[in-house]
């Protein structure tokens, strides 16, 4: 395929796509956190928005999450809402849709067939990915899950299609490195020697924990916060102080130090025990080698370390912004690498 090519990921909470062009080299890239569960009408206006800031194409790949946001009473129905929406910001362009069977369809062809689009960015990334390690286990951390893929002798050796299959067989680990409620992540926390139980509340995500601990900046800390308030340590510490109901003129800096260590840990292993499960399935044919994508890239490496896999970031294969955002880079690539017109 000729020409630049504009690769989207659609995600409930977050809009990412990539610019490739004919001659190579690290693909454009540009992420926009836009929570669509509670305006799903403006999505046409916010991807003419993100299009235009990146730069105009003519052709366009396309892959989503965002089919499963509870603005929708239903996955087709998210499927057939994010079509309309390509079709209102781009009238003159026919977008090629993304399948978790590994095939570009038409927005005909994916309307009629929507389960088969859903959810299906974690295949482009692993198939694009199969093409620079063809014996790996792919561990993709974003914002809001992990993806653990096998590639085994160039392929994708998934066993779940669809986020059920992929929940049960251990190749999505809902978890990520900020938008997880630590109230899903852990149930007590360290307390002075003892053992703390955590409110059920949204007081504090992922995010405030791995702001604390320097894992990640203030500029990483792209979603909303739990309270509305700003995205400093200081800030974030208030909110894991509210974890234990307490607030921070009660707590000690090495007392909010021990929550979110915990909780980093506890992330580590529930990312370690999909590796796990993936690789108990592979036996002797799992690759030793882990490639490392996403924001929470650095829990992933975390977690690889933990299960004895060899380490390698995509980021050094892509560039860091790329490997941020793998799914709208690889879409975009393998739509140029095919025949379709």
């Amino acid at each position: 395929m000729k020409g630049p090519v504009l690769g989207w990921d659609v995600g409930g909470a977050n809009l990412k796509v990539a610019l490739v062009k004919d001659g190579g080299g690290a693909p454009t890239v540009v992420e926009q956190p836009f929570a669509l569960w509670r305006e799903p009408l403006r999505l046409p206006a916010v991807l003419a928005e993100v299009a235009h800031a990146i730069g105009a194409a003519r052709t366009m790949a396309v892959t989503m999450t965002a089919e499963l946001a509870d603005c929708f009473a239903s996955k087709r129905e998210g499927v057939s809402a994010i079509l309309d929406a390509f079709r209102i910001a781009f009238p003159d362009v026919s977008p090629w849709i993304y399948g978790v069977d590994g095939r570009f369809r038409t927005e005909v062809e994916a309307r009629q067939r929507p389960y088969v689009v859903a959810a299906a960015n974690w295949r482009a990334s692993a198939t694009y990915v199969a093409g620079l390690y063809p014996d790996a286990l792919f561990v993709d951390v974003g914002s809001t899950t992990a993806d653990v893929i096998p590639i085994v002798g160039g392929r994708v050796e998934a066993r779940g299609r669809s986020d059920r299959a992929r929940l049960r067989s251990g190749e999505l680990v809902y978890t990520g490195a900020l938008r997880t409620p630590v109230c899903a992540i852990v149930r007590s926390v360290p307390w002075r020697g003892r053992r703390c139980r955590v409110a059920a509340e949204l007081f504090a995500i992922a995010a405030d924990a791995h702001l604390w601990m320097d894992s990640i900046g203030q500029s990483d800390y792209t979603c909303e916060t739990p309270d509305g308030r700003g995205r400093t340590r200081q800030e974030a510490a208030a909110r894991l102080a509210r974890m234990v109901c307490a607030d921070v003129e009660r707590l000690q800096a090495s007392d909010i130090t021990a929550i979110a260590e915990h909780v980093a840990r506890a992330q580590t292993l529930q990312i370690a025990s999909g590796i796990r499960q993936v690789m108990n399935r592979l036996g002797p044919t799992c690759p030793t080698d882990a490639v490392l994508a996403g924001q929470g890239a650095f829990l992933a490496r975390a977690a690889v370390d933990m299960v004895g896999l060899v380490p390698h970031d995509l980021a050094t294969d892509l560039g860091t912004a790329a490997a941020r955002s793998t799914p709208a880079a690889a879409v975009a690539a393998l739509l140029m690498r095919s025949n379709l017109n």
